[in-house]
This record gives C-alpha cells, structure tokens and sequence, in this order.
C-alpha cells in the first residue's frame, strides 16, 4: 500500500451523539446536516483504521445494504495511518436504509484468501477454477473481485446468494489478454449484470517494462456464468497510470466508464458505442487533485447519473475538502456544479474512496473513510452520508 498523497465545510445545523448497546455495532455520530443530507458512522474503533469501501464493493437489496472494507491497527505516521500485517477485511451492514449498521467479520462468512489488504497468514484458501456457471440475476446476489497484490499477481472472485452472509469462493480470474502481457490483475469490484450468465467487468491491470510500471483498465465480459472472461477492449491510452474504473449501462450498446487516472490526477471519462469493443474519450466530469481519486457512480431510476467523489487538498475547491457531488442528465457530457455533501469538520486528506447506492425512496447512501484528524481525533474510520439527489 502506498502513501496516499503519493496514490492512493457544510454548517453543522443540528447534531446528536447515540451509543448502541449492541457489541458489534460500531460507535455512531449521527448528525443532520441539513434537511437533505445525513452523516453517520459505519465503522469507528479507537485505536483501529478504517479504509477503502472503493475497494471491495457496497450493494444493497432495497433498505438492506453491504459494504465492505478494510481494518487494522492504527499507527502514527504520515499518510495512511494503518499497520497493513494487521490488516483484514470486514464487511458492516445496515437495515435501515444507511442510518445504523452492524459489523460482520469477512473471513468467517467465507472471503478466506490472503490478500493484500486480508492477512489471514495460514489460514488463507487458494482460490480454485470455478465449474459451475453462476445465476447473475439470483435476488440476494452480489459478487467482489479482490486483489491479491498492487501491481503483479491475480485478481479472484467470490459471489453470495443470500445478501453476503456467506461467500462462495475464491474463484480464479482467467482473462487471455493480447500482447504486451500484463504481469497482473489488480482489480477492485466494478461490474454489469447483463443476463443470468451474463456480466461485463472493468478490470485494472498491471504491467512492468524496464524500471517502469504501470496499470491500464480493460473491459472483459463472461457469457457462461463466470467460467470464462472474453478480453473485449483497453479502455484509454497505453502507458497511462489507470486504475478503479466505474461505468453504467445508457442504452443496449452504450456504455460511460469513469476511471481514476493518477499521474497527473484527473477523473477521465470514456464512452463506448460498440457494448465495450472501443472507447471514446469525453470530458472530464470534475476536477481532482492528490494522486487522483476513484469515481463512485450510480444511474438514478430518474435517468440522471450521480457522482460521488473525494477532495483532498483544502485549495482545490472553494468549500475546501471532503466529499463532493455532481449529476448530469445528458450520459455524461456535461455535469452540475459540485455540490459539497461532507467537510469542513477537521478532516485531513486521509480521505474518500467512496461507494454508493440508491435507496428505493430515491436518497442515495455514500460510503467512504474519512478522520476529524485535523480536529483531533486521529483514527481514520468508515462514515456514511444520505442525501437527497433531488435537493
């Protein structure tokens, strides 16, 4: 993992602080920032680090929802404040639409290979080629692709069919890529379902040449459940540090993928026009700044698309950092003014990595990590906002 700087305010109206007996609840701060937009507290430990939702994937089953991210022990140092050998996957979930949520341990509901970011030492399974094809369209279904390193090595997968309390896998991601050959898959979750046996994912990918390395996004599709992964097109140019793609679905052939680019750090947009065989480069749909910062995106039932996304340097926008959203009503090509959803309350840029979903009343349910460092308390932690796309 590398330091964040190198990759990786609203008025406060009315505030109330609430402790739930239940043990595996975390420590919640609720706050009503204003009448559309709600903060709270997915995970908070002292002493603990909480990170990266972005990373594992946030899915919900109408009030009901599942995020997954990362915990490990704390340490005073610049930039991630984490110790990675203490590092595991945890997932938390809500019943109530984003507003309280409960902890669930990852290893034991099944995510049982040692990753990056999932040190589980002698316990940890291989994953395994999958043989039997997998229903997309299954009600409780979800699936996570979860990488085994930065740069080389594979990307497996697991899927569940009842809401994630269990997990089946890992699986092996087998993608026949054309030259030059990448020396890994290095993928967080973003996908398409398509059909019952049809999905399209957006993989990052890794390559080295010389003393150089980089990533690239491709577009793969499977057509059998999972078993096989068709390469269908690299989204963006060569060499071009590409990482955490998200995209949806505007019509039956066309697409809009986001993608983080680092190096200088910029949101870049592509539209495909073909179902995913070629790309075409758009406008960027905000500025970033830091390393870049990866795109949470949602198509709203009202056919207008929501980005959610992270500042982390306070000069970059006039409301400072924190977490910010745009919408656009034409695919893409053009977006509203950012809309500031969180900050102004310490945060130091430690921040974002966001997931989101839509709820069935129309508010969307953002998650991301997030610190008051800056106003004293130093653990970094999984937060949630609710707001209302409408307001």
């Amino acid at each position: 993992m590398k330091n964040i700087f190198n990759e990786c305010g609203l008025l406060v109206l009315v505030a109330s602080l609430t402790i739930f007996g239940c043990e595996n609840a975390p420590k919640q701060e609720n706050t009503t920032v204003a009448d559309s937009i709600y903060h709270t507290k997915v995970y908070y430990e002292e002493g603990k680090y909480g990170g990266w939702p972005a990373n594992w994937g946030m899915w919900n089953w109408g009030d009901e929802i599942l995020v997954g991210f990362t915990k490990a022990d704390h340490e005073d140092r610049q930039g991630h404040t984490f110790n990675q050998a203490s590092s595991v996957t945890m997932f938390s979930r809500s019943k109530d639409g984003g507003h309280t949520w409960t902890m669930e341990d990852a290893f034991s509901q099944g995510i049982t290979e040692a990753t990056v970011e999932h040190n589980v030492g002698e316990q940890s399974k291989s994953a395994t080629p999958l043989d039997t094809p997998i229903d997309f369209t299954q009600p409780d279904f979800a699936l996570t692709f979860r990488m085994t390193h930065m740069l080389d090595g594979p990307t497996s997968f697991y899927f569940t069919t009842d809401r994630g309390k269990t997990w089946n896998g890992a699986y092996q991601l087998q993608v026949d890529f054309p030259a030059p050959k990448p020396v890994g898959i290095v993928s967080r979750t973003a996908y398409l379902i398509e059909g019952k046996h049809e999905m399209t994912a957006f993989l990052t990918v890794g390559f080295r040449k010389a003393d150089s390395d980089w990533r690239e996004v491709a577009c793969v599709r499977t057509t059998d459940g999972g078993i096989t992964w068709k390469f269908l097109s690299w989204i963006g140019e060569h060499a071009i540090n590409s990482i955490m793609p998200a995209a949806v679905r505007l019509g039956p052939q066309k697409l809009l993928a986001l993608i983080r680019r680092t190096k200088p750090a910029e949101m870049a947009a592509f539209i495909s026009e073909d179902n995913g065989l070629s790309w075409t480069k758009i406008a960027d749909p905000v500025k970033v700044d830091a390393n870049g910062h990866p795109p949470a995106l949602l198509k709203l039932k009202d056919g207008r698309l929501c980005l959610v996304y992270g500042i982390r340097h306070p000069e970059t926008m006039p409301d400072g950092r924190g977490m910010y959203v745009v919408y656009s009503s034409d695919d893409g090509q053009t977006w509203t003014t950012p809309r500031q959803i969180r900050g102004g309350d310490g945060s130091n840029g430690d921040i974002g990595y966001p997931r989101s979903v839509e709820l069935p009343n129309g508010q969307v349910v953002a998650t991301y990590y997030y610190n008051n460092a800056e106003a004293g308390d130093k653990y970094r932690y999984i937060a949630a906002t609710i707001f209302d796309p409408q307001s």
